[in-house]
């Protein structure tokens, strides 16, 4: 399972909502509901993830791997 952070934004001229993620830059989804842009949101990264993973650009889940955090220091 992956977890990313999702962004959600309300736009009171239009009164829908938005979500958006860093994590995931392909994918957005807007919406009339809270609960519903986050749910499209989530589909939508779900097909995003196994379009990547057909084409052999991310790993399968079942695949081993690792993702770490390091500090760089800029020179």
């Amino acid at each position: 399972m992956k977890t990313v952070a999702v962004r959600i934004d309300y736009d009171p001229e239009t009164q829908t909502y938005g979500a958006t993620s860093d994590d995931v830059p392909d994918v957005y989804a807007v919406s009339d509901t809270r609960d519903d842009v986050l749910a499209r949101f989530v589909r939508s990264a779900r097909l995003h993830f196994e379009e990547l993973q057909a084409r052999g650009v991310l790993p399968a889940s079942g695949e081993r791997h690792e993702i770490v955090t390091v500090a760089i220091d800029a020179a």
